[in-house]
């Protein structure tokens, strides 16, 4: 919201409104918390499945994936959050069983953070891991999931790919307007046309296979609007399988119950190995 007086900058949202929006720590104080359980949880999994066969897909140390579990018929595929600038694939290993013991594979993709990259060259990574994928394996299911700022990559990967069978996207950004216009453009550097390039509700048309949208009950009103505008432009092209408001949760404990196969979630991607 803005003060009053202040001149809106976009919507209802003042420049500091609009900045608070773009940074869940806004509302979420404790989230550096929460985001410390991903990579403990990750080291349990390790522990009981053993350490993951890491393949390069591309020329730099960051393009890089870790993979879990022996059947590469059905894999399913996880793309990071961390406002596009944090976090590393060793610690998003926490999901990795409810689909291995699902008999499928779990591949968890790192690849170069901005701002020592560009947001294109971001997305292309996570493009070409998928592509990387594909190729070597052929797998019968190559299912996505993407949380955040990893919501938006997947997104923007399933404009560029068509073979990708699933997806379910997690309190992502859809819409890079609102972005470009806070104070997370001092990093993300988007002009109007990356901002229209990167942005994939505006490319729905380009998108080959189903998806389900989910954001928590506890999402900053902003990133409850992208999720839900985002699921209505999917349903206008008849790609929208559901979705999911999962209550009582925030923006980063949300993902964690991807690691409950009898979660929301959890049931929802397991749905897509089908």
């Amino acid at each position: 919201m803005r003060k009053k007086g202040a001149v809106p900058i976009f919507l209802e949202y003042d420049q500091a409104g609009l900045d608070a929006q773009y940074e869940q720590r806004t509302f979420i104080p404790h989230a550096e918390e929460i985001i410390q359980r991903y990579g403990a949880a990750s080291d349990a999994v390790r522990a009981r499945l053993g350490e993951p066969e890491t393949l390069a897909y591309g020329p730099s140390a960051a393009e890089a994936l870790d993979l879990y579990g022996r059947d590469r018929k059905k894999i399913v595929v996880f793309v990071h959050g961390g406002a596009w600038k944090r976090q590393r694939r060793r610690d998003q290993a926490f999901a990795a069983e409810t689909f291995v013991n699902a008999g499928a594979a779990y591949a968890a993709i790192g690849f170069g953070l901005l701002p020592s990259i560009t947001l294109p060259e971001m997305a292309a990574q996570v493009r070409q891991a998928l592509v990387f994928i594909e190729d070597r394996f052929k797998p019968e299911r190559l299912v996505l999931v993407g949380h955040s700022s990893g919501a938006h990559l997947s997104a923007c990967a399933l404009t560029r790919t068509d073979f990708v069978k699933a997806a379910l996207l997690i309190s992502g950004p859809y819409d890079l307007l609102p972005v470009r216009l806070s104070a997370r453009n001092e990093y993300v550097r988007l002009d109007e046309r990356l901002e229209d390039e990167y942005s994939p509700n505006r490319h729905v048309d380009r998108i080959r296979c189903p998806v389900t949208v989910a954001w928590s009950e506890k999402e900053g009103a902003e990133f409850t609007r992208q999720s839900k505008t985002f699921a209505a432009a999917l349903e206008s092209r008849k790609l929208l399988v559901q979705a999911i408001e999962a209550k009582g949760l925030n923006h980063f404990e949300i993902v964690e119950t991807l690691a409950d196969p009898a979660s929301l979630l959890g049931r929802a991607a397991l749905t897509m190995l089908a």
